[in-house]
């Protein structure tokens, strides 16, 4: 039967001195082998750093677009509403108004 350090991808840590209250050390590990550090040049974290900044814009601007023309649906929606409801009383006042009819 396999083991799990078997199919790990570098061998598993095996603690080798137990862990004291008052050791000042840390117990050895043996059987461990680091990864090597990924090495990233200026050039690389720049470029990595403008396309970032260039697509995070690019959703700001696509979500602030959607907002305004959700908000400018809603507000037109608001003053059609007003002006349906408002209007034909408007009318109604200035006629009597200016037509003089006591109705």
């Amino acid at each position: 039967m396999a083991s799990p350090q078997d199919n790990a991808p570098y061998p598993l840590p095996i603690l080798s001195d137990p862990i004291a209250h008052d050791d000042a050390e840390l117990p050895l590990l043996t059987g461990v082998e680091r990864p090597a550090p990924a090495i990233v040049s200026d050039q690389q974290l720049a470029t990595v750093e403008a396309e970032l900044t260039a697509l995070t814009r690019d959703l700001a601007d696509r979500l602030l677009n959607g907002a305004f023309r959700d908000m400018e649906a809603t507000l037109f929606e608001q003053v059609s509403n007003k002006l349906r409801d408002e209007l034909p009383q408007l009318i109604e006042q200035v006629l009597r108004a200016h037509l003089n009819t006591g109705d």
